[in-house]
């Protein structure tokens, strides 16, 4: 085949498709030798543009699994124009969470919790800055303390109880492990943040499947690897995989079911004839806190979503 003759039958001889193509190689080229030049762990051959984003599936510890056993336990890998290394080994981890962890601190925003109403509230997410300082500073003394394990130790055991008396009752029937043992979990949980009680073994209205499947969803889209927005920065702003919109929905979801306990408790705390001997749970020091609905969202976001992987 005559390629003068393609490229002009094609219109591909034009001077703007020279410069183009021409710009778009050259754009490529520097990437890579940009990536190759870094003091970077071993890993997998790249594409241009793309990367290693062919190499991820939907289970990515699977395939960052499968990828450590061919590299090694530290790899590097490149999801269009981000550069991520992945630790697979308690050693690796080790190196980057205690040793090196001043260096290694700072992290990225998982494009599902870049939320503008919720990120400046988040102990996770937020800037270390004098909120941040504060919110970790009430959790320390409030919920991680001796003091604080000491006094709940107490509402463990009585959730423990619970626990029993409802497999006597169901002796010699068939019950859903997973379920259950959510149910203990959470309402111990709920027990120290809220002072009460919100799922119920029997679960005549279906709350917990629902609430449970909405904690599950948030971190399903957290951990969500093949985003274009996240990979490309000019994309970003489109949500063009509807992560952020699905993520607030699920989020607005599970706000839902403890909004009606902040509101009866900030009217209590909020009083005239409130005082701090009357505190019953982490809500009211929060409250006392002048925490607003957004932070207090956040930080019991923080606690639940560990359940979604029961």
């Amino acid at each position: 085949m005559d390629i003068t003759a393609f490229l002009r039958d094609n219109n591909l001889a034009s001077p703007l498709f020279v410069l183009s193509t021409i710009f778009l190689l050259l754009l490529i080229f520097k990437q890579a030798k940009l990536v190759s030049s870094k003091n970077l762990p071993p890993g997998p051959p790249k594409l241009p543009i793309i990367g290693n984003l062919h190499q991820v599936g939907d289970r990515p510890h699977v395939s960052f699994a499968k990828l450590a056993q061919k590299f090694g336990p530290l790899i590097s890998l490149q999801f269009g124009k981000q550069i991520v290394v992945v630790a697979s080994s308690p050693e690796a981890a080790m190196g980057i969470l205690k040793t090196q962890d001043r260096l290694l601190s700072s992290r990225i925003v998982p494009t599902a919790f870049q939320q503008a109403s919720l990120i400046p509230h988040s102990l996770i997410w937020s800037e270390c800055n004098p909120t941040w300082k504060s919110l970790r500073t009430l959790c320390r003394a409030e919920l991680f303390s001796t003091k604080a394990l000491e006094a709940h130790s107490r509402l463990r055991q009585e959730k423990l109880g619970n626990l029993l008396d409802f497999l006597r009752c169901k002796q010699g029937q068939v019950i859903d492990a997973e379920d259950v043992v959510f149910t203990t979990l959470f309402n111990t949980l709920s027990s120290i943040i809220f002072g009460k009680d919100l799922l119920d073994f029997k679960d005549e209205h279906g709350t917990q499947d629902e609430l449970k499947e909405s904690l599950r969803t948030i971190i399903k889209y957290g951990g969500r690897v093949k985003d274009l927005g996240s990979f490309f920065p000019m994309l970003e702003r489109f949500d063009l995989h509807g992560i952020r919109k699905g993520t607030m929905k699920e989020f607005n979801k599970a706000f839902a079911y403890w909004e009606d306990i902040i509101e009866e408790r900030r009217v209590l705390v909020t009083s005239s004839t409130w005082s701090s001997e009357q505190a019953q749970s982490f809500l009211d020091r929060m409250l006392e806190n002048g925490f607003s609905n957004n932070q207090i969202n956040q930080m019991v976001m923080v606690r639940f979503s560990s359940l979604s992987y029961f």
